[in-house]
């Protein structure tokens, strides 16, 4: 009995040792991801701001009539400024999307190696008791990527909805510049203009989706393609980084393109329209366009985001080597 008491109390104390080591872990490349993240995001979306401004548009129009990829140009050239306009909101998409962007994949990275080691001691095939894993590892695995994928966007909504409502305005030539925007928006409505009814929830809708279905395409395309293609010919790896982070986001953005319809409806109406109600919004939509409104913008999303998501995953794994992450 001594003997077994000292082996269970030795076995807990390794357990705890391994728990802290991962926890401090943890934190560590949370932050160096977070810095990755942040500096990849600020060099996609300049590369790439065009096409998010002409995807915005194309979705504020109201009624039955869709505006066309080149019609949306020639509207937003057609501003004073000109071709200028096409990088509208930019400086507050790239100050906004730093921290918002670095939160999401820091808190993103650390719940993800938490969370997989405790699903795996749980119900894998590292459980404590010694008993048959109740699922594979690969499905814990996807469930990690899932939960922490939800966790992280949930964070980072809320700190990405005042420059996304902001962006949005600047795009769509409801004011000439940002800080007109800004004073403009709070003279109006004081801190709701920023977090209009309804705007945190359907922020949230769509991105955490977009979120598990960008995250899960990505890692598993890195894990069973770039990484393995990659061990053989490491000389042509952010070939592959930026092909599996295009189709990863590609995928992930054509299934949410009708939360972002909504989204960008509810953000850029005004605190007041329809009454910050997601189901009414959604409603108002189908009347005037049916199903294939939901589909308004996803030539340019799908343009921006496709390269963007590229760029993006080029950038943030390139950082990440820089960095020295696990």
């Amino acid at each position: 009995n001594a003997a077994s008491s000292t082996a269970t109390s030795s076995a807990a104390a390794t357990a705890t040792a391994t728990l802290s080591k991962n926890s401090s872990t943890a934190v560590t490349e949370g932050l160096k991801n977070t810095v990755a993240s942040g500096l990849a995001a600020a060099c996609s979306k300049t590369i790439l701001a065009p096409f998010d401004t002409i995807k915005t548009v194309q979705q504020h129009v109201e009624g039955d009539k869709a505006l066309g990829l080149l019609d949306a140009g020639r509207r937003i050239c057609g501003r004073p400024g000109g071709a200028l306009n096409m990088y509208s909101g930019l400086g507050v998409a790239v100050l906004g999307s730093m921290p918002s962007v670095g939160l999401y994949f820091g808190v993103y990275s650390y719940c993800k190696r938490l969370i997989e080691p405790r699903l795996r001691r749980c119900l894998g095939s590292d459980r404590a008791d010694g008993k048959e894993s109740f699922c594979s590892d690969r499905t814990l695995k996807n469930l990690s990527i899932m939960c922490s994928a939800a966790i992280g966007n949930t964070v980072a909504s809320f700190s990405r909805v005042p420059y996304e409502v902001v962006k949005q305005s600047l795009q769509t030539g409801q004011y000439p510049s940002t800080r007109r925007a800004i004073s403009s928006m709070w003279k109006e409505d004081g801190m709701r203009s920023f977090f209009p009814m309804g705007g945190v929830s359907i922020q949230m809708v769509r991105d955490i989706p977009y979120a598990i279905f960008t995250l899960l395409s990505y890692e598993y395309i890195k894990e069973n393609w770039a990484m393995k293609r990659s061990a053989d010919d490491p000389s042509n790896r952010w070939v592959r980084d930026m092909i599996a982070g295009a189709t990863a986001g590609g995928i992930g953005s054509y299934l949410t393109n009708p939360m972002d319809v909504v989204k960008t409806r509810l953000q850029t109406a005004g605190s007041s329209s329809y009454g910050g109600s997601m189901t009414v919004c959604a409603v108002a939509v189908f009347e005037e366009g049916g199903p294939m409104a939901f589909l308004r913008g996803s030539v340019p999303r799908l343009m921006h985001k496709i390269p963007a998501n590229g760029c993006f995953f080029l950038f943030y794994e390139f950082f990440r080597r820089v960095l020295k992450v696990e």
